[in-house]
């Protein structure tokens, strides 16, 4: 039976709750408690921590008898280790709590935050008069935190209720997502809905743009020509060119065939808008039954979790932060390095442990080269280059996917493009190289280098091909 949390505090030092085991149990609110689980093993709970004279105190330590009613009496204690860790700073001084508490918070070891973070958010709704309007913002909204200020990213990632997921918990999502539709419980638009998120992390706002012309399939095979979301100053839209995973793109075409046809190419593919992509995803999730170990609860679920998750996987299986750029289709690096920095496990690169969708990333070059345009798969798809090479054809585009967006330099990096073997690659790449050397941007320079390597690469192919 779960314990309302105390609307106003009253001058009470201890409190009687009735445990998940049906033990009755009285619990001071100001002195160190021992209690035995249903094991016979013995947790200490740290309530010594906190003053009766400080009205944040106060709260925090109702919270966590709270919890006891919620949760294991393992959580409860680690709870309090974990407040005690914090307390250690500035903050234990503190009667309301604002963003310069998360400077703290960001110290304390990353095993201990996970507990903090729920019980700030619980704070936050309860007890608006202790926590500021930004404070309350980053935990209800962290997402916008992402590009805002993303020095906060180490406790965005690792937010059990907002980060990245759990091996356990995504266990738990992709099994439950599966059998729901399996059952005929969850409709084909929302199980190609929920892989989409899952399988490239994108934003709300980047489905709410999708279209149907964005969408190309090629003997089974789905290529999407996924928007970016506009950066500030850019005119352009964007797009960067992926490859679906297996099950997304079943789920493409499964749904493509069973949908009726657009009314034209410039349809929206989702045809919803980037709130209600945030609100249907929640709702998915909410109706599945997930369980998270962590939490000792079902898995909170919004859109933005997945991206955070691919990311840190990523970087995990040694993804380089282009290559993680690429995949989230991020215009900027610096929130990549926020990534890596959240996860001390990730400091020492693993290479070797690329898993099959980052081997999709492994080389710069990945298309196919052609001797002529007679060996292009569409020949009326020719790619000319005329701001650098003036207008000289270098080849040809294998999906008609139509994504000229920084055409040829784009394309050198996409698995279907049909470079020609006679086309003055040196000349294209001593230009590359001459216009990474004049910027003076660090990031504009880190992007070019994936261009750069796919013309080495193509280079060094032609060139064994030629010594045959």
């Amino acid at each position: 039976m779960q314990s309302n949390i105390i609307k106003e505090i009253t001058p009470l030092t201890e409190r009687t709750i009735v445990l998940l085991d049906g033990r009755h149990v009285t619990v001071p609110l100001y002195k160190n408690f021992k209690i035995d689980n249903h094991d016979g093993m013995t947790f200490l709970l740290n309530f010594n921590i906190f003053s009766n004279n400080n009205i944040l105190h106060k709260v925090l330590s109702n919270s966590v008898i709270d919890l006891l009613t919620t949760h294991s009496i393992s959580y409860a204690a680690t709870t309090t280790r974990a407040l005690k860790k914090w307390f250690e700073s500035d903050v234990y001084l503190a009667t309301t709590l604002g963003l310069e508490c998360l400077d703290s918070l960001n110290n304390v070891s990353i095993g201990y935050q996970p507990f903090i973070t729920p019980l700030l958010r619980k704070l936050s709704k309860n007890f608006k008069n202790l926590v500021s309007n930004d404070l309350a913002d980053f935990l209800a909204n962290s997402e916008k935190w992402e590009e805002r200020n993303p020095v906060y990213f180490k406790l965005i990632a690792n937010d059990p209720e907002k980060g990245t997921f759990t091996l356990q918990e995504l266990d738990s999502i992709h099994s439950n997502l599966n059998f729901a539709f399996s059952n005929a419980s969850l409709s084909l638009f929302d199980y190609t809905l929920s892989w989409f998120l899952i399988a490239t992390g994108a934003r709300p706002v980047q489905l709410s743009r999708l279209k149907y012309e964005d969408i190309q399939i090629i003997d089974n095979e789905v290529m999407i020509k996924m928007p970016l979301a506009k950066g500030e100053g850019i005119v352009e839209q964007g797009y960067f060119l992926r490859k679906a995973p297996t099950i997304l793109a079943d789920c493409i075409i499964k749904y493509i065939e069973s949908s009726p046809p657009p009314v034209d190419e410039q349809t929206n593919f989702f045809k919803l808008n980037p709130i209600q992509i945030s609100h249907k995803t929640k709702q998915i999730f909410e109706n599945l039954s997930t369980y998270s170990s962590r939490l000792e609860a079902k898995i909170p679920v919004n859109a933005y979790r997945f991206r955070y998750t691919l990311a840190t996987r990523a970087l995990a299986s040694g993804a380089s932060d282009q290559e993680v750029a690429r995949l989230l289709t991020h215009r900027s690096l610096s929130c990549i390095r926020y990534y890596r920095a959240s996860m001390p496990e990730l400091q020492k690169p693993i290479q070797d442990a690329l898993d099959v969708e980052m081997n999709f990333f492994a080389k710069a070059f990945k298309g196919k080269i052609i001797p002529s345009l007679d060996e292009a798969k569409f020949q009326e798809s020719a790619i000319a280059d005329f701001f650098r090479l003036a207008g000289k054809t270098i080849g040809s585009c294998g999906t008609q996917a139509k994504c000229y967006q920084n055409a040829p330099i784009a394309c050198l990096t996409c698995p279907y493009f049909e470079p020609l073997m006679d086309a003055p690659w040196d000349k294209l790449l001593q230009y590359l190289l001459e216009d990474q050397a004049k910027e003076q941007s660090l990031r504009i320079k880190e992007i070019n280098i994936q261009a750069i390597r796919a013309v080495k690469d193509l280079i060094s192919l032609i060139e064994s091909r030629n010594n045959k």
